[in-house]
Parts: C-alpha cells; sequence; structure tokens
C-alpha cells in the first residue's frame, strides 16, 4: 500500500491540476506537469507524516516524561528513515552526512530539526519533481507509440 498511494495521488493531483488549470499547468509540457503534480504530493505527503507524528508525540505522554523533544522523537521512535530510505534517498544522503560531518567535528548548532525539515521538504520536493518528470516523459513516449497515425501520414492508398 505504500507504494500504492503516492502513486494514486499524484495521478489525483494531476487531473486536478488539469481539469481546473491550477497555477496555469495545462500551459506546460506534459512531463512537467507530471513533475508539479509529484512535487505537490511530496510536500502533502510529507507534511502529512510530520502532522501526524507531532499527534503521535502528543499522544505518548510517557515519552515526552522521559525529557525527549519531538525532534528526538521523530528520529528515534518513527518511520522517518525508513520512509526516507524508500522514497526521499536524496534528502537522506544529504542528512547523513551532514550529521556525520556534525559528529565528525563534535558539533551540535541549535536547529537541526528545522535543517532537516528544509532538507527533507527542498530536496524531496525537487527529487520528486525530476522523477515525476522522467516518468511522465516515459509514459508520453509510451502513450505517442500507440496512436493511430492521421489519415493524411496513414497512406493507405
Amino acid at each position: 500500500m505504500s507504494v500504492v498511494l503516492p502513486v494514486l495521488l499524484v495521478f489525483g493531483l494531476y487531473h486536478l491540476l488539469t481539469w481546473f488549470n491550477l497555477f496555469r499547468v495545462n500551459e506546460l509540457v506534459p512531463w512537467k506537469r507530471v513533475g508539479t503534480a509529484s512535487a505537490i504530493a511530496h510536500f502533502l505527503l510529507a507534511t502529512g507524516f510530520f502532522v501526524f507524528s507531532y499527534f503521535d508525540y502528543q499522544a505518548n505522554k510517557d515519552v515526552a516524561a522521559e525529557g525527549l523533544s519531538y525532534g528526538t522523537f521523530l528520529i528515534n521512535k518513527t518511520d522517518f528513515w525508513r520512509l526516507l530510505t524508500l522514497y526521499d534517498t536524496l534528502p537522506m544522503a544529504v542528512i547523513l552526512a551532514i550529521f556525520a560531518t556534525l559528529d565528525r567535528f563534535g558539533l551540535t548548532p541549535p536547529g537541526i530539526l528545522a535543517m532537516t525539515l528544509a532538507i527533507v521538504y527542498i530536496l524531496g520536493t525537487i527529487q520528486w519533481y525530476f522523477i515525476g518528470g522522467a516518468v511522465g516523459a516515459l509514459l508520453g513516449r509510451f502513450w505517442e507509440g500507440l496512436k493511430s497515425p492521421d489519415d493524411e501520414e496513414a497512406g493507405w492508398f
């Protein structure tokens, strides 16, 4: 289900964007439309994950009583890393590189959670724009191959 639902969300967003011409998406080439729908879907899915993990953090008062912050809860007690590994490999690689560098130098700057969320949102959205665009371009080539030629181009007689 975790693979099918994002695809259905992108499919639904693509059609909503084109039906209502939101963000003037109909003026874009088809692969950019699919890329835009993928980027918006990523933003919505990431926001939903962060919001619901915060609700989970608030619901678990025993975790909050241990003194764990939301950032620690997000990193250690949720499926954050599994989801990054499956869907956001570019942000995961950047986050791991930054954390490894900070650990190497023994630094703990303030705002690590905000930096992590910004990396997931920015790089993940860019990643999915290009992945969705590539899938849209491949599907466009596939559908062009299925079209029948026009009467002038057919040369039947």
